[in-house]
């Protein structure tokens, strides 16, 4: 998830203090331009007022606030349900059933009420490409697992594997609540600059969001054992590493700070990458 500056007069430019959780805005810098070291950014540029981008309004608020919406309904409708027949069947379909469909269901409906109060972006990618990829990256989570038709088995996993997904599950429902509670108004789907946030996940990698939701994907498609899952879960990781690449590259040429703290932490996963 996108849009991560905050604003602190008490920050000094070009480093970060520590203890500090925010950085001061970088200085204004023409369009398609980068500072040095850094590769020149496509098109960026700061947004007008709320409403006189009608665009941003229905592709970045609109839409996806429905999508959100529509999927967020359907999740908790099915909590409802495993509330109503996960108990008295061991913890694993507790955790799965009542515990992770009620996570997954705040995942779905947190950004709802984020879309409408979050901040306007500073800077915002504007290209096509990095916006396609965004939206997919975002969809394509929802098919994951037993949302396609039957396909090539490929290999069952043993019982307490299938337990061990399940978990992986719920703890990456967990995780991806505590990451959007934790970003709030900096929250956005299409790569854009508002804040940046180091508290909370963020003190462990620079993307946690992805994190939780990659290992949320794997670990439903898994006990699946099917080919068509499988290999979209793998188009699925493309495109968030894509997305990585877009705000990071976006964060890197907006806001020079960034880079000092980016230095100290991971992408997705500590002491590997």
């Amino acid at each position: 998830m996108t849009g991560r500056l905050r604003r602190s007069g008490r920050a000094a430019a070009g480093r970060i203090l520590p203890g500090v959780k925010a950085i001061a805005t970088a200085p204004s810098r023409p369009a398609g331009t980068a500072r040095a070291g850094g590769p020149p950014l496509a098109a960026p540029r700061p947004l007008g007022r709320r409403g006189s981008d009608l665009g941003y309004i229905i592709l970045g608020t609109v839409v996806p606030a429905a999508l959100y919406l529509v999927l967020g309904y359907e999740m908790v409708l099915r909590a409802i349900g495993s509330f109503q027949a996960g108990w008295g069947r061991g913890w694993v379909s507790v955790v799965g059933g009542p515990v992770g469909q009620s996570l997954y269901a705040a995942f779905c409906l947190i950004p709802v009420g984020l879309f409408v109060v979050r901040l306007r972006p500073q800077v915002s990618d504007r290209r096509i490409l990095p916006r396609l990829v965004a939206f997919l990256g975002t969809t394509i989570l929802l098919l994951c697992g037993n949302r396609l038709p039957a396909s090539l088995q490929l290999f069952t996993i043993p019982p307490w594997a299938a337990a061990a997904c399940t978990v992986a599950t719920t703890l990456a429902m967990a995780g991806a609540v505590w990451g959007l509670l934790t970003l709030r108004r900096s929250f956005g789907i299409f790569p854009a600059a508002r804040r940046l946030v180091t508290t909370g996940p963020y003190r462990l990698v620079r993307h946690p969001l992805y994190l939780c939701e990659i290992t949320a994907a794997l670990a439903a498609v898994l006990p699946v054992g099917q080919l068509n899952p499988l290999l979209l879960f793998a188009v699925f990781c493309g495109l968030q590493l894509a997305r990585i690449g877009y705000e990071e590259r976006l964060l890197r040429n907006s806001f020079p700070d960034w880079a000092v703290w980016a230095r100290r932490r991971a992408r997705l996963i500590p002491g590997v990458w």
